[in-house]
């Protein structure tokens, strides 16, 4: 898992480095110089002739500048650097690597808002920012507002240094005008802001780098810590299936979903959890619908049950549902189940008196809405969906709000439950407060029926792999990764749920086998 830091908690983070252990700032810069070096090749960067401009502000970010253009010279690629400083302004470790610098006679440019700057920008292949990193405030001041807006009308790959210039706060804020970068390396750890809209999409991918902070950094800060998961956190081993498997013992998944003009997102939910492992998947459904479900998913064992007058599963289906979180592993609720007084009845009653696992979705979210207290009556663990929208109404919260990863951790806590806020990233709160923000996933999933794939995608996971601590935070993973797998075919706009469905095999296509 990646860490992310609050900017106060970063800046903690070197001086103690440098104030208590003692591991001198210049070593630190000349790290980080040397880190956003080896990205810019492992990454492809310089596998052409490019033409690199080097835009350096006049504190540490600058000096970092200045290490990554000695770098490069070293790598034989052209480089050019811009500073926004004299060299008479400059001071402490920027100073040293500043002098160091004009060893191989590399000249630096200082600013002068000149017609050839203007176009040496411009004309660029590839544009460092190493302008304002995390120490800005306020609002950006010449000449960072015109070096900003060159480099963003250029046509050139821009790389930030620790966060993009105009970056600011904990919270994804910008500031106007911002770097908008293609790749930003981190120093030590990630940035939060950089996690979050609106920043998220300045900040491009972001790849925070060991540059020598000491090992037990993160105990010497204050402030919550955010973690990323990636693909390492999953390692194959963990999830492997036993060769004597069969499928009653290979996850059972119970899906309570469905009402007139909603099958498909009882569909959706059941065929992602048989997509993704789950053995057996039953699909409790209104009587005048299961017709359809058996027409459409010839692996899906389809309970018609009693139903109410506009085709929502109905009270007196109580009993049949009952035994049904009886026979299962992990159980659904909520996919297109309808909002009818009795099915919301039926929602209330499941999550006060079903002991297995339990993921709530959609309209069984709404459902607990006015009342989120009998959550504290489940007699197992439970994993919410909600997007924003969902989530507000669950915090009685008004339209215009935005809800953040400390509401969701806060009602994570409340109420014993993990919560999976749906959004760009996603991110899952855990009952003990924990926040793990997903790194997969993409702006085609914005789209109808993504929501239900992901809840059996939840059940099927969780029914083989209980026992695994991470396998909910592993289900968010591979939903994303699943639609990610479609980005090259189906683009943004092409892409929909049942497509992320079809790519849950290629997603999960390396996990269970036996372990080596």
């Amino acid at each position: 898992m990646r860490a992310f830091l609050t900017m106060a908690a970063n800046r903690a983070v070197d001086e103690y480095a440098i104030n208590t252990c003692g591991i001198p700032g210049r070593l630190l810069m000349q790290n980080a110089g040397d880190a956003v070096v080896q990205q810019m090749v492992d990454r492809g960067y310089l596998d052409n002739s490019t033409k690199v401009m080097i835009l350096a502000g006049h504190g540490n970010n600058g000096g970092d500048g200045y290490v990554i253009a000695a770098g490069l010279l070293k790598q034989g690629t052209s480089v050019s650097i811009i500073s926004t400083s004299t060299p008479d302004r400059l001071r402490g470790d920027a100073l040293t690597h500043f002098n160091k610098l004009n060893d191989p006679g590399m000249l630096v440019d200082s600013w002068k808002d000149s017609e050839s700057q203007h176009n040496q920008i411009l004309e660029a292949d590839i544009i460092v920012d190493a302008l304002l990193g995390t120490g800005i405030s306020g609002e950006i001041r010449s000449p960072y507002d015109v070096l900003i807006a060159l480099t963003n009308q250029s046509q050139a790959k821009c790389i930030a240094v620790d966060v993009p210039s105009g970056i600011t706060g904990d919270q994804g804020e910008v500031l106007e005008p911002c770097i908008r970068a293609e790749l930003t390396v981190s120093m030590g750890f990630g940035k939060q802001g950089c996690l979050f809209e609106p920043a998220r999409s300045f900040s491009g991918t972001v790849i925070p780098v060991d540059i020598g902070f000491p090992k037990d950094s993160l105990d010497h800060v204050t402030g919550e810590v955010l973690r990323q998961n990636e693909e390492a956190d999953y390692p194959k081993s963990k999830y492997s299936r036993l060769s004597h498997t069969h499928k009653y013992t290979a996850g059972k998944v119970f899906i309570i979903a469905g009402s007139q003009g909603f099958t498909g997102a009882a569909l959706l939910a059941s065929t992602a959890a048989l997509r993704s492992g789950a053995g057996l998947v039953r699909l409790a459904i209104p009587e005048s619908l299961g017709s359809i479900a058996e027409a459409h998913s010839l692996e899906t064992v389809v309970d018609y049950v009693s139903e109410t007058e506009n085709h929502g599963i109905a009270l007196s289906a109580w009993n049949d549902l009952q035994r049904g979180c009886a026979w299962a592993d992990t159980v659904v609720i909520g996919p297109g189940l309808g909002r009818h007084s009795e099915t919301i009845e039926i929602v209330k009653k499941i999550v006060k008196e079903t002991e297995q696992p339990l993921v709530i979705d959609a309209d069984a979210i709404f459902a607990l809405s006015d009342d989120p207290s009998s959550l504290h009556s489940r007699l197992g663990p439970s994993i919410l969906t909600p997007h924003a929208g969902e989530f507000k109404r669950l915090i009685n919260r008004t339209d215009d709000y935005k809800p953040s990863w400390q509401d969701a951790q806060k009602f994570a806590k409340e109420y014993g439950v993990s919560l999976l806020l749906k959004g760009a990233p996603s991110l899952i709160a855990g009952p003990s407060g924990e926040i793990i923000v997903n790194s997969t996933g993409y702006a085609g999933m914005a789209t109808a029926g993504s929501g239900d794939v992901l809840s059996g995608v939840i059940a099927s996971l969780w029914s083989q792999w209980m026992n695994q601590p991470d396998v909910l935070n592993f289900a968010m993973y591979i939903h994303g990764k699943a639609a990610e797998l479609n980005h090259p075919y189906k683009g943004v706009l092409g892409l929909i749920a049942s497509d992320i469905v079809e790519a849950l095999p290629e997603a999960l296509k390396e996990y269970g086998d036996l372990p080596n």
